[in-house]
């Protein structure tokens, strides 16, 4: 036994009592249900709720607040949370107990939601808070790798409480959780302090027998109509039902206090960071401000979207739905002097607000026009509908680079020169400067390549990883923390870690973050070993930004494109697999255990070879000494643009 201490990193969770639609989620949520009738009974939820909903920061710091009685306030205030707030007083309550805590630029992002992790890291301060003594236990979880070393005792106490119990032997560290699961860790946490609680179910309220009501001549459903970049009021309806049947026109909506809920022909935008179950891959996706979704349908309440094939369910609270004939203004992608620019539209401020170079522009692409897609891979305009892959956001990560480390090194320092002459680089709304001198990029061409040897990850792509996410070696983490990837800076924790040295950080990222979790298809978040996007690869579940892997990609053809092209011109082929088909270390189906079998379709691999007869040589995802094989009638080799 050992008391609990506070040495757990300070990171930000403070969340707010939220009450959301208008059907009691309580029954329906079986497995949950004695939490969520707690919250509802110590007014910390409502039984309208929506406890499928991720949970956001001020709602759980709403959960604790209650749960524990917290009295005194602390004198801290955030720049985003007004007096007026609903969880204003509940945050300030749990700030004063030390549970949470706010970011160093005086916010605190209330609205952000909580992964598992940083849950139980709370749960744990709330034990701590009530002077329980803490027991560890081994971790009992599948994923135990993908839990990081300054969460595991956290997680370990929780699991010897029973307060964690996993699904089907998974922890999901890093998951968001549902506000149906932070109930139930929140009341097996105080049955921990308090073994006597008694939770009372709640009994829906009654409601009065409806009345005959008059027939409807107007409503709250109003039809309008686009006519030259306006909306113009049709009629309203009493129901959705009958304003959908009455809109007439291609170019007509329903709108409910002047919000656009249903249209015939448009697409949606998120007006904040959401996170949305993938019904493609029944997994949580986390997707940023202002990302265009496909719009499919409405219900009046959530919209179904797609995004890079993802189909999921959001609610139309996140969304602004933009009719194709009103749009001011969407991204797109061209063809500028023979490279694939995709270019960025805010929809808020009604601009394009920025543009990035991905690799080269696909043949069919014609100067001056614009093509749009939903995936990146699928495009759109000009007349034509083609398909084109870059090859560098879709080349696997166990490839290896031609070019050597003094060839890196040298690169290296041509683009520090480059940015230098060109009067340096903003990180932060800050001019970093001298950075061929500054920069923690320097002299890290033997490092990648010993990483490439020793690991089988391209050296090449983890330098691209590196100067995307640390501005080339001089984000603050990086000049600080020897941190060029942003490990352990979460929008819900940054953990400010430093490293005893950059090759350290490298190591950290390869064995506790690709190698466990991205790479290795039994990984927790494992869907293909590419950077890819929205629809395949690291992107999936490592960037709520859906081009973050396109951004990367065009940091690889940029250096490729310096080099001479020496990756492009020995190319690997690309292909994606057409079945969750088994990965064998011989060419044949007899007398072998596959090593690995993809969890589902749509894999990419790096072809090696196809001189066997109805087999394909590839590089394995799993880290493995020798190649792999795959049946050629399981793989579709795409088209790559390099």
């Amino acid at each position: 036994m050992k008391k609990f201490s506070n040495y757990f990193f300070t990171f930000v969770l403070l969340l707010s009592f939220w009450s959301i639609s208008s059907n009691v989620k309580a029954a329906t949520v079986n497995s949950h249900t004695e939490g969520i009738n707690y919250l509802i009974g110590i007014n910390a939820l409502t039984s309208s709720a929506d406890t499928t909903a991720s949970v956001t920061r001020a709602q759980f710091a709403s959960f604790i607040t209650k749960s524990l009685k917290l009295e005194k306030e602390s004198p801290v205030t955030f720049s985003d949370v007004a007096i007026n707030d609903p969880a204003y007083i509940d945050i300030r309550k749990a700030v004063e107990a030390g549970i949470v805590t706010g970011y160093t630029n005086g916010t605190f992002k209330p609205n952000d939601p909580i992964s598992r992790v940083h849950m139980a890291v709370m749960l744990n301060r709330m034990l701590a808070y009530k002077d329980i003594q803490a027991t560890t236990t081994a971790l009992p979880f599948k994923d135990n790798a993908a839990i990081l070393p300054e969460y595991q005792e956290a997680v370990a106490v929780g699991a010897h409480y029973d307060i964690i119990q996993g699904k089907q032997g998974f922890f999901l560290p890093h998951n968001h959780a549902t506000v149906a699961q932070a109930a139930t860790f929140v009341v097996r946490t105080m049955k921990v302090i308090d073994p006597d609680l008694k939770v009372s179910e709640v009994k829906p309220t009654e409601k009065p027998a409806p009345q005959p009501t008059p027939p409807a001549t107007t409503g709250k459903y109003v039809v309008k109509e686009v006519q030259h970049g306006q909306l113009i009021t049709r009629a309203s309806y009493p129901t959705l039902t009958a304003a959908r049947a009455a809109m007439a026109s291609p170019n007509e909506v329903v709108t409910v206090n002047n919000k656009i809920i249903e249209m015939k022909s448009g697409f949606a935008v998120t007006n904040k960071y959401i996170a949305y179950r993938s019904e493609t891959i029944n997994d949580q996706l986390a997707v940023a401000e202002n990302t265009e979704l496909e719009f499919l349908s409405s219900d009046g309440v959530n919209a179904k979207v797609r995004l890079s094939g993802q189909l999921g369910t959001v609610s139309l609270n996140d969304l602004t739905l933009i009719p194709f004939s009103l749009a001011k203004g969407r991204a797109y992608y061209a063809n500028v002097n023979g490279e694939l620019v995709h270019y960025l539209y805010k929809h808020s401020a009604n601009q394009f607000y920025a543009s990035y170079t991905i690799g080269k522009a696909p043949s069919f692409m014609q100067p001056g026009q614009k093509y749009y897609s939903w995936n990146g891979m699928h495009f759109t305009g000009n007349g034509t509908s083609q398909e084109a892959y870059n090859y560098y956001q879709f080349l696997p990560a166990r490839t290896q680079t031609n070019y050597t480390a003094a060839e890196l090194d040298e690169y290296i320092m041509k683009q520090l020169r480059s940015l230098d002459a060109n009067g340096g680089i903003w990180v932060n709304g800050v001019q970093r400067q001298d950075i061929a001198q500054r920069s923690k990029l320097i002299g890290l061409g033997s490092t990648l390549k010993e990483i490439e040897q020793r690991y089988q990850i391209n050296a090449l792509l983890i330098l691209s990883l590196a100067q995307h996410e640390s501005a080339y070696g001089m984000s603050k983490h990086a000049q600080e923390l020897n941190n060029l990837f942003g490990l352990y800076v979460y929008d819900t924790n940054p953990l400010n870690k430093k490293f005893d040295s950059i090759k350290a950080n490298i190591d950290e990222l390869v064995n506790k973050f690709l190698q466990p979790n991205y790479l290795t298809p039994t990984g927790p978040y494992a869907n293909g070993g590419v950077v890819g996007s929205k629809a395949v690869g690291f992107n999936m579940k490592y960037a709520s930004d859906p081009f973050w892997g396109a951004k990367i990609a065009g940091h690889y053809y940029r250096a490729d494109k310096t080099m001479g092209f020496k990756d492009a011109n020995q190319p690997y082929t690309i292909g994606f697999t057409t079945s969750a088909v088994p990965i064998r270390t011989v060419a044949t189906l007899y007398n072998n255990t596959p090593l690995f079998t993809h969890k589902r379709a749509g894999m990419p691999v790096a072809i090696t070879s196809d001189n066997i007869a109805d087999w394909y040589e590839i590089l394995s995802d799993q880290y493995h000494s020798s190649r792999a094989y795959v049946p050629k009638a399981n793989v579709r080799i795409v088209p790559t643009t390099k």
